[in-house]
């Protein structure tokens, strides 16, 4: 009996750990973090694997750079840091770095008199309506994804003064509160996109 048993219980142990690990993937999707703790003229190195021995640089993010993306991937190096898989836009392949070096970044709080997240295209005639990018920094851009969320891979941009953007009138909230919407653009691989719905005004 006890043999017959030993393949359903180790069947589900791995349906367990691969929920987990992806509910660990998709928290750390919701949020963005920061370079923290180095110097105002060093850089973070972004290495091709954990730890710095072996490994290569694969790109660098100043110190206050914000936006990043954690993976939910991590790994321990040799002499005991804990290190996370990170994606940016400078660093379109993503790579590592060590966890000491990132701070999660505080969501934006709702001005006063705001509308609530999300209202902009909530009306049916939403899609009739033109909108532009706001609230990205002029040496940044606005990822567009191939699906609500960051956790999804990036398939266009919007530069940070876009103007006259549609939205085809699909979207989605996520459990993070996060409102995002489908856009349409030419130049995206089927013409559309989502991008965080945060980031559009009504023109």
């Amino acid at each position: 009996m006890s043999m017959k048993r030993f393949p359903i219980a180790a069947s589900l142990l791995a349906l367990s750990v691969f929920v987990f690990a992806t509910l660990s993937a998709a928290q750390a999707s919701e949020v963005t973090y920061r370079v923290v703790n180095v110097a105002s003229d060093d850089v973070l190195n972004v290495r091709d694997r954990v730890g710095v021995s072996g490994s290569r640089i694969v790109g660098i993010l100043p110190p206050g750079t914000g936006g990043i993306v954690w993976t939910g991937q991590q790994g321990r190096s040799a002499d005991g840091g804990t290190w996370y898989q990170i994606s940016h836009p400078r660093i379109p392949p993503g790579g590592w770095v060590n966890a000491r070096f990132l701070a999660e970044e505080a969501p934006a709080a709702p001005q006063a008199g705001a509308e609530p997240p999300g209202s902009l295209f909530k009306d049916h005639t939403a899609h009739e309506n033109y909108y532009r990018v706001v609230g990205v920094a002029p040496d940044d851009v606005l990822n567009i994804r191939s699906a609500a969320g960051v956790a999804h891979g990036i398939v266009g941009i919007f530069p940070p003064d876009a103007r006259h953007v549609r939205i085809t009138g699909r979207i989605r909230t996520l459990s993070s509160g996060a409102v995002w919407v489908e856009v349409r653009a030419a130049t995206l691989p089927d013409g559309v996109g989502w991008v965080n719905g945060r980031y559009l005004d009504r023109m």
